[in-house]
């Protein structure tokens, strides 16, 4: 009986992945037709992406339709084929993250060893499958857009309807970091946070993310503002799906380092020197194939590895303290600023006046007075201090990602992101 449920538990369990995955998945739909535009039955069409080593194929039905579901994101090659025609191929058609693309394909009487080729930056050009209204930050607006704080969350205001609710003019990442964004005017915590197709958001706060992936390591970005399907479910605003890289054929990577410090900075007009800034993001990315190509056939390629790590050491003034503290004389017990006069403070244990005024400091609180900072503002009974000191941050993520072909209908990816 245990078994059985522990079976029953895991079934579940991938069937919720993959729905949700399924979720950030694309497609490409049209339809094959002659140049009188009669329907054209029963044409293979074949789907292929080089850089990511597999190919899909189907066959149109009998209206001359077809769908191919389950896509990631890339850039894609599609051959039509069909007896007595020449072959209609589209190259370079790039797929965003959900997208629902066309690709409808005009066949040509004539043998089947010609073809007509057509580019892919002609096909697809209008939203015409679907009635959602959304926007993708694409990877080389990643890669070249300079954001303050490096929190891939800040791109989402480069999509038309989004306002920044945050507060913060430098975004930071983990446990402060914040996702408090309004779109089309809808409350900030009804957004939906999904990162590869799974929920992301911290569902204790609907505040924060669980993960803040490598800005280097995310691929795209898209938003989903209104009219998206049922897929997407839990809150009515705005679904932000984020993908991370795969790794293709060929093998690329970068290193890179953000840095800010105070011999950068210019003095406050009213401190006297400038304050400890400090600030280094550093990391590096890796991705390709899981085996040497050169060892191997290259169109049999079907393992793939994406590796990032991220390091973020940081030196920032921190909370402003402005704190009453007991003033120097208070510390060795004259509490004359407080209690006035010649018989003043009393000893409680005998109700008569401490000697010289002066109360004695027990063993105790000699122990506890280097634990409190002396006053640095005002005096007497108003001592106070005021501090701005230099607090420190260190963190580290690891992203690895393996995506495996298994067959030409069957695709399977792990993505693994720790921080700490």
């Amino acid at each position: 009986m245990g078994s059985l449920i522990r079976f029953c538990f895991a079934a579940l369990m991938l069937l919720a992945i993959g729905s949700a995955c399924w979720a950030q998945q694309a497609s490409i739909t049209g339809s094959v037709h002659d140049a009188t535009g009669a329907v054209i039955p029963n044409a293979t069409v074949t789907i292929t992406s080089d850089q990511q080593g597999f190919s899909r194929q189907v066959t149109s039905n009998a209206t001359g339709d077809y769908l191919v579901p389950g896509l990631p994101a890339g850039t894609y090659n599609i051959t039509v084929k069909a007896p007595g025609f020449q072959q209609f191929v589209v190259k370079g058609l790039v797929l965003r993250v959900s997208d629902k693309a066309r690709a409808d394909a005009s066949l040509t009487v004539g043998q089947a060893s010609s073809e007509v080729t057509v580019a892919g930056t002609d096909v697809a050009q209008v939203q015409t499958e679907s009635a959602e209204l959304s926007g993708t930050i694409t990877t080389k607006q990643i890669n070249q857009l300079v954001l303050n704080g490096r929190n891939f969350t800040q791109l989402i205001t480069l999509v038309p309807g989004v306002s920044n609710q945050t507060g913060q003019d430098e975004g930071t990442v983990g446990v402060y970091g914040s996702v408090q964004f309004s779109v089309n005017g809808g409350r900030t915590e009804y957004n939906n946070w999904e990162l590869d197709g799974g929920d992301n958001m911290d569902n204790g706060s609907n505040t924060t993310l669980n993960s803040y992936p490598n800005v280097d390591a995310i691929a795209e970005v898209r938003v989903l503002t209104s009219n998206y399907g049922a897929q997407y479910g839990r809150n009515g605003s705005a679904t932000i799906e984020t993908i991370t890289k795969s790794g293709t054929r060929d093998f690329h990577g970068d290193v890179f380092e953000f840095l800010r410090n105070d011999d950068f900075n210019a003095r406050n007009f009213f401190q006297p020197t400038r304050p400890i800034y400090k600030k280094h993001d550093f990391g590096y990315t890796i991705g390709g194939p899981a085996y040497i190509p050169k060892l191997y056939n290259t169109s049999r390629q079907k393992t793939f590895f994406f590796f990032s790590e991220e390091w973020r050491k940081e030196l920032v003034p921190g909370q402003t303290f402005y704190q009453p503290v007991p003033s120097n004389e208070e510390r060795g017990g004259n509490f004359s600023d407080a209690c006035p006069g010649p018989s003043c403070p009393v000893d409680p244990t005998t109700g008569q006046p401490f000697a010289g005024n002066i109360v004695p400091v027990a063993p105790q609180a000699q122990a506890m007075l280097p634990l409190i900072p002396a006053p640095n503002a005002g005096s007497g009974s108003n001592s106070f201090f005021n501090a701005a000191p230099a607090q420190q941050t260190n963190f580290r993520e690891e992203l690895i990602r393996v995506d495996e072909n298994i067959s030409d209908k069957q695709r399977f990816f792990y993505r693994f992101i720790h921080d700490s």
